[in-house]
């Protein structure tokens, strides 16, 4: 009694799914949506290209092993962009973007009339979601927190950035124009 009470049960579940898979007409087309952000958080860009300006002032800094470093929450940069795509990262000097990493050369009179030479070099890292620029004097003296600068972080995903072999990405201006990036 209980197998064909049981298979009477199946049988009516089976009948039940059976009637709701069936289509009715299609229904009008709903209203246009609200527009979109023109890119990820806030950033300029597109699918596969996103960037934004940061300024970084004295106070941003802190001390991290004799460097100064100072770090950029940066949603963009996903799993597939730290796998395989681009994360490229300007900071402004006398009004250019220069790429980063890159070390800067001065010289300067000592009290004793002596041409003294040092350097600062600016290091990225990059993680999920996030930058770190690391700022070194050569001479390690950590006595004066980095001015305030301007940074560019350009995010590019990985078919883009092999899709133009031809773009100077040191040439913040060639990246600008090859993929449409507003200031």
């Amino acid at each position: 009694m209980k197998k064909v009470k049981f298979l009477c049960m199946a049988l009516l579940a089976v009948f039940m799914l059976a009637s709701c898979a069936k289509e009715g007409p299609m229904g009008p087309v709903g209203p246009q949506g609200p527009a979109g952000y023109d890119g990820l958080d806030g950033h300029d860009g597109n699918a596969n290209v996103c960037s934004s300006t940061l300024t970084v002032y004295p106070n941003d800094w802190y001390l991290d092993n004799g460097s100064w470093r100072v770090d950029f929450d940066y949603a963009a940069i996903n799993a597939n962009i730290y796998g395989s795509g681009a994360v490229l990262v300007y900071m402004k000097t006398d009004n250019v973007w220069n790429q980063l990493p890159r070390t800067f050369y001065y010289s300067e009179t000592n009290d004793a009339g002596e041409e003294v030479f040092y350097s600062s070099s600016l290091d990225v890292s990059f993680y999920l979601e996030g930058v770190s620029v690391l700022w070194t004097e050569s001479d390690f003296y950590d006595g004066y927190r980095p001015e305030t600068h301007d940074f560019r972080i350009v995010v590019i995903g990985a078919g883009l950035y092999n899709a133009h072999p031809e773009v100077d990405y040191d040439d913040y201006e060639s990246v600008k124009s090859t993929f449409g990036l507003t200031d």
